[in-house]
């Protein structure tokens, strides 16, 4: 199957696939001349300016993101745009998924390692459960209008701690928040990794990451650093696309 990288008209979009295109050899397509084939694999950054509807409608594909940890610097602006300062930092990059691979997940701690960030002790003092709300378009392209909702609900059925909302929006500080936290929340929140990282067990609701964090077992408190290990081995920096490891990684998972 012939993998090719389709570009969009943002800026973040077009440099993260020109370097994987570059990397890999791949035939490099604007997203307006896609077009439903079988036989290719689609490959982009983000779900935004048609490529969503791209890799729904792809039978394979490769997705590119924000890494999990240490990715590029964003700022979350009042206007609810995102602008991101520089590109030095990771991307996640996988296949057939958006947020975790389905068919490969290594623990070696080696790249986790690298990345130098400490693992504190389980939190012994949480006073709330921190739930993270998904933003508009994640809420939309993955049909959950209601996940707070449900999510709300789903929480209090197995824990009677008080809960907390957060998003990207909000004026309180995601950091203070999760030094307070018992648990963390989310449908697939990226700063779960974070939370695991800083102490606080991190429970998720998406399908892909579930399995590492049910909320039925909020009350556990079981901190997953297998977790963040199989993400630091799912992430890389642009430069490292050209490299012999990133290559394997590929191989490793069937791209």
């Amino acid at each position: 199957m012939q993998t090719v990288a389709y570009y969009t008209d943002h800026y973040v979009n077009q440099l993260v696939t020109q370097f994987f295109s570059k990397s890999q050899n791949l035939d490099y397509k604007k997203i307006s001349e896609y077009k439903k084939n079988d036989n290719i694999k689609f490959c982009s950054y983000g779900i935004l300016r048609g490529t969503g509807d791209a890799i729904n409608s792809s039978v394979e594909y490769i997705y590119i993101d924000h890494g999990f940890f240490k990715s590029s610097n964003r700022n979350f602006n009042k206007d609810k745009r995102t602008s991101i300062n520089e590109l030095t930092g990771y991307f996640r990059v996988i296949k057939n998924d958006l947020y975790f691979n389905k068919n490969y997940t290594s623990s070696d701690k080696t790249r986790f390692n690298n990345l130098r960030i400490p693992l504190k002790d389980l939190n012994q003092n949480g006073e709330f459960i921190l739930m993270s709300e998904p933003s508009e378009h994640v809420l939309n392209y993955l049909k959950i209008p209601t996940w707070k909702e449900e999510t709300l609900s789903l929480i209090q059925k197995y824990s009677d701690k008080k809960i907390v909302i957060h998003n990207k929006f909000s004026e309180l500080s995601l950091d203070d928040l999760i030094q307070k936290a018992f648990a963390f929340v989310s449908c697939q929140s990226t700063a779960a990794f974070k939370s695991i990282a800083e102490g606080v067990p991190a429970y998720f609701t998406h399908e892909s990451l579930s399995k590492f964090g049910s909320v039925k077992n909020i009350e556990d408190r079981y901190l997953n650093h297998d977790l963040l290990f199989a993400a630091a081995n799912s992430q890389w920096q642009l430069k490292e696309f050209f490299s012999d490891e990133f290559k394997s990684y590929l191989d490793n998972i069937n791209c």
